[in-house]
């Protein structure tokens, strides 16, 4: 597994209200009501907005105490993030007779991007690279150059939710019979 960034920059959709590393609010509110958005097409700088969306993420895994997944897998955090230059979640994973422990780790890249990364036990089993071109956030494999078409893995905007492509991430396919290996929480 290489550490290869996509063959693009990442791009950080700023939500229009405030701009990472801007002092100033990026709307007006109009005469006749409601609020013009300034400077749309612009997003968060990578610099700034990657290291957060790595402590983020982090923390919204961690925050819930059961996540479910492809072919009756069972996710649990197994405490709060810790943080050094990267943010660490160590999870549990269950499902009958199987029991795996590993570790999330979110961090900036270089680049840009927010690397992902998934090891179980000392082995790194899993590596993305997260960007968040509008509302959700999109991962790409290492190396990515291709992108014409939907992204291979995304994120819902709440957090809630991870939808993983078998063909972008093979190994993924030893847990699923499906195309895509989800993550989601349980609904309430």
């Amino acid at each position: 597994m290489t550490d290869t960034p996509p063959a693009r920059p990442p791009s950080y959709f700023s939500g229009g209200w405030f701009r990472m590393g801007v002092d100033e609010p990026q709307f007006s509110i109009k005469p006749e009501g409601g609020f013009e958005f300034h400077n749309v097409e612009e997003g968060d700088p990578p610099h700034l907005a990657a290291p957060v969306y790595a402590a983020e993420l982090a923390q919204a895994f961690a925050s819930e105490p059961l996540w479910l997944a492809s072919e009756g897998w069972q996710i649990s955090p197994a405490g709060p993030p810790t943080a050094s230059l990267s943010a660490r979640v160590a999870f549990v994973a269950r499902k009958v007779g199987a029991h795996a422990d590993g570790e999330v780790v979110l961090s900036a890249d270089p680049s840009g991007w927010v690397k992902v990364e998934i090891y179980l036990g000392r082995f790194r089993v899993f590596i993305a690279f997260l960007d968040r071109v509008w509302e959700e956030f999109d991962l790409w494999p290492s190396g990515a150059a291709d992108f014409s078409g939907d992204e291979p893995g995304r994120i819902g905007k709440r957090k809630n939710w991870v939808n993983l492509s078998v063909k972008a991430w093979p190994q993924l396919g030893r847990l699923t019979g499906d195309d895509y290996f989800s993550i989601n929480l349980p609904e309430t």
